[in-house]
């Protein structure tokens, strides 16, 4: 697919449908656990699929130091950025967070007991809390909008030079930190090392151009082999690695090299991005919110017409399951995500009391 303007990157979208795509694998584990073999088709492969939220934050990084690139300095430029992430995070959620809720209120027995005893308003708030919000994916969205407070108090009072000394005292105090035991659920979300990832991501925006192609093609082929050697290394150990300090070291590097890599390719015109790629790209967070849904519903159909037994059965699950994903993300996308983002961008920039933009193009990354 070739790229609309010079700012357009669907390598990064492409990423974002493979790191959602990545969460889902990992779920369905679960789901043929409880309607199908008992086991994944792919085997402990599947398990890796938890390096989707990894990448996620790695691309967030990258994606907050693109788009805030000269305008540090400026308070009004931190309240924009940070009600543009509100209109861009909370809306969806909300509506996924009561799906569960009318869910809880009719039929309790069809979800896990323990939602029960969960703060529906911390949920809703994105707030850190033992045990995850209602939303189980959710949390990976409490840690976004850490990194996204962070970015605003940054773009408010420091200034663009200033950028990377930021990022490598945040580096050093969060070493520091894995020092000290942590217990609160805001201790936790404050020392993980998984902020790693997003300070990688955003060293890799910072400085992607300035790579050559030659250089480009190097860092994208050291971070592909990271990647699988990660995966060679860890396909035996208990949970593949999933600690947050492990998945940190053998999943974060990788991703920033390859996300930089590939990022610099699209710009020298030396790769070019399937619009498959790029349309489920564009439905990603549609498919990180609505993808455990449709995996239940798949696999009580599934149950209900005996479809898993038979490893042809169990493939026919697996595939059919992951497909029906990815469209209903691309439906909800279009029919209720979109909208809503028009909605609530046109509201703040009334009131920011900033004119209507004619002709201006939704992307996800607003």
């Amino acid at each position: 697919m070739e790229r609309s303007s010079p700012n357009t990157l669907y390598s990064i979208q492409a990423l974002r449908a493979l790191a959602a795509a990545w969460v889902v694998i990992y779920h369905q584990i679960n789901a043929e656990r409880v309607y199908g073999a008992g086991v994944s088709v792919l085997g402990g492969l599947a398990h890796f699929g938890f390096a989707g939220v990894d990448l996620f934050f790695v691309i967030s990084g990258f994606i907050m130091a693109t788009v805030t690139s000269g305008r540090f300095g400026k308070p009004t430029a931190a309240a924009d950025f940070l009600g543009k992430r509100v209109i861009r995070i909370y809306p969806l959620y909300w509506i996924c967070t009561a799906a569960i809720l009318a869910v809880l209120a009719v039929r309790p027995s069809a979800l896990d007991p323990a939602l029960a005893e969960k703060s529906v308003m911390e949920s809703l708030l994105l707030l850190p809390v033992q045990g995850g919000p209602l939303l189980v994916v959710g949390w990976t969205l409490t840690y976004e909008l850490y990194f996204y407070v962070l970015t605003a108090i940054a773009l408010a009072a420091a200034s663009q030079r200033t950028v990377p000394w930021l990022l490598g005292a945040w580096a050093v105090g969060l070493a520091l930190a894995q020092l000290l035991p942590a217990q609160s659920p805001w201790a936790i979300l404050v020392t993980s090392p998984l902020a790693f990832e997003f300070i990688a991501g955003a060293l890799a925006g910072l400085y992607w151009r300035r790579l050559t192609v030659a250089a480009a093609w190097g860092i994208l082929a050291v971070g592909i082999t990271w990647l699988l050697g990660a995966c060679a290394l860890l396909i035996d150990m208990p949970n593949h690695g999933e600690s947050p300090g492990t998945r940190t070291l053998a999943f974060g590097p990788a991703a920033a090299l390859i996300v930089a890599g590939l990022a610099r390719l699209e710009l020298a015109d030396k790769i070019r991005v399937p619009r498959v790629a790029v349309l489920l790209g564009d439905a990603s967070y549609s498919l990180y919110l609505t993808h455990l849904f449709v995996l239940s519903i798949c696999g009580r159909l599934a149950a209900s017409f005996a479809m898993t037994g038979s490893a042809l059965g169990n493939w026919a699950f697996f595939i059919m399951s992951f497909i029906a994903t990815c469209c209903v993300a691309m439906i909800v996308h279009r029919l209720i995500e979109r909208p809503m983002l028009r909605l609530g961008h046109g509201a703040w920039r009334r009131l920011q009391g900033k004119p209507k933009r004619l002709g201006q193009p939704l992307t996800s990354n607003d």
